[in-house]
């Protein structure tokens, strides 16, 4: 073939193939382009290989990290707790000491009056500032305010006595009071917390006393045993529709005995609740009318109250006007011997108060009534019955008392609400029957003297 045919035939291939869109890559282009290939394919089996082998070590090195982390977080987290709860704890733990010095003041010191009004009242006390006029010159408008004065009086001195006991009793309370000048919201919080305590320990006795009441009455050998049974979890059966509870119930004036008697105070012809001389506190759970100081406050179960703290017998006797020892009762079988300090001891009282007796006193009336809650039973004057019981051991002056007895039975006479009329009634009785018993002693020097005067003999 010659040289021109061959380049015509080159030019029509060339041409063909432009047509047909395609371009036939050289000889070089192809090896250039193969040799890319491989090059790429080699180091994109490198990289493959090396990606295997992070995903094979890297996981659990990376896990390994965010465990690390995770709980260095935590521990950083349980110190950042652990710091705070220590300070809590050492917060809570200073006012739950002070909460519970505050458990005895209520039954050493003040039940209803808060211990914050204490405070207020020892500093505003000028019960010493002024001369109380002659009640006798009085018209009927002075003498009700003099009536109120005299309340308001007796008020401030068991308040100054209560104060006086919780100072005494409180470490650094003394303290506080002296700088609430410049710290008031100290001794308010400090007051606070006392009361706490002080409500938390009634809360607790009024429970104990409830269960160890039906206890005591429940196991008594016949036939002073209760009947119906008791039930130690309520006070749903007490009362005076119980027999029992009724009688212990039922002031020394009236006889629980007698049925028809019985049957009146269960329907309410008969008031119960003008008097505060009830059988449960005297001996023997029996009274005499006639003689209201014999055997008072010397109920056994006034000494088995678990509100006194277990306190012994001889401790209570010795707050007694006489040496008199309460007559024993038989107690229930399951009785349980208390180990706990009594509150004389764990508080390093010489005596016990007459805060402490009154405060059993209004317990074991409240324990032994149908009453729900505490607080909410307004057919008995509790409150009364408590200063009343102080002022038996904390009398006032013989001859304010001479005074201001008859004014307060004409002011408890005009008492819509009757609660006065039981603190005239005890008042009165033990002005009366002490009287009495004064004339009586007097006469009987005077007749003794007469008896052994020599008669003068007849004239011979």
């Amino acid at each position: 073939m010659s040289s021109s045919e061959t380049e015509s035939s080159h030019h029509s291939d060339h041409d063909r193939s432009t047509r047909s869109g395609r371009i036939q890559p050289s000889d070089h282009s192809s090896h250039s382009r193969s040799h890319s290939r491989s090059g790429s394919s080699r180091k994109h089996h490198h990289r493959s290989r090396s990606k295997s082998r992070v995903a094979h070590v890297d996981p659990s090195a990376k896990n390994l990290a965010q465990e690390n982390q995770k709980l260095k977080r935590k521990i950083d987290a349980l110190q950042l707790e652990n710091a705070s709860n220590s300070k809590k704890s050492r917060r809570q733990g200073a006012e739950k000491s002070i909460e519970n010095q505050g458990r005895a003041l209520g039954r050493i010191a003040t039940l209803y009056t808060p211990i914050a009004s204490l405070v207020r009242t020892f500093f505003a006390d000028e019960t010493d500032a002024e001369e109380e006029e002659d009640p006798v010159d009085l018209d009927e408008k002075e003498l009700e305010e003099y009536f109120i004065r005299q309340m308001e009086k007796r008020k401030t001195q068991r308040d100054i006595r209560a104060y006086h006991i919780v100072a005494g009793t409180v470490p650094g309370f003394q303290k506080a009071v002296d700088l609430a000048g410049t710290d008031v919201g100290a001794i308010l919080s400090l007051c606070k917390q006392l009361q706490t305590g002080s409500i938390s320990a009634r809360s607790d006795d009024v429970h104990t006393l409830m269960i160890e009441l039906a206890n005591w009455l429940n196991f008594r050998p016949l036939p002073f045993r209760a009947d119906p049974l008791l039930l130690n979890h309520s006070r749903e059966l007490r009362g005076f529709k119980h027999d029992l509870t009724g009688k212990l119930l039922c002031p020394i004036e009236h006889d629980w005995n007698d049925p028809v008697v019985r049957s009146k105070i269960q329907n309410k012809e008969i008031k119960t609740n003008t008097s505060f001389f009830i059988r449960a506190f005297y001996r023997n759970e029996e009274g005499n009318p006639n003689d209201v100081e014999d055997g008072f406050l010397h109920g056994t179960l006034l000494i088995q109250d678990p509100a006194s703290g277990s306190i012994s017998d001889d401790e209570i006797s010795s707050s007694y006007k006489d040496s008199n020892t309460p007559a024993p009762v038989p107690q229930s079988n399951k009785a349980r011997t208390s180990t706990k300090q009594s509150l004389a001891k764990l508080y390093g009282l010489k005596k016990v108060t007459p805060q402490t007796i009154a405060y059993c006193c209004v317990l074991l009336r409240f324990s032994l009534s149908n009453a729900k809650k505490w607080g909410q039973d307004r057919s008995f004057n509790y409150e009364g019955l408590y200063n009343e019981i102080i002022d038996y051991f904390e009398a006032a002056d013989p001859e304010d008392e001479e005074a201001f007895t008859p004014h307060l039975q004409a002011f408890a006479e005009e008492d819509a609400s009757g609660s006065l009329k039981p603190s005239f009634h005890f008042q009165s009785t033990l002005e009366e029957q002490r009287a009495a018993k004064a004339s009586i002693t007097a006469a009987a020097p005077a007749a003794s003297n007469d008896a052994n005067t020599p008669t003068a003999s007849a004239p011979p």
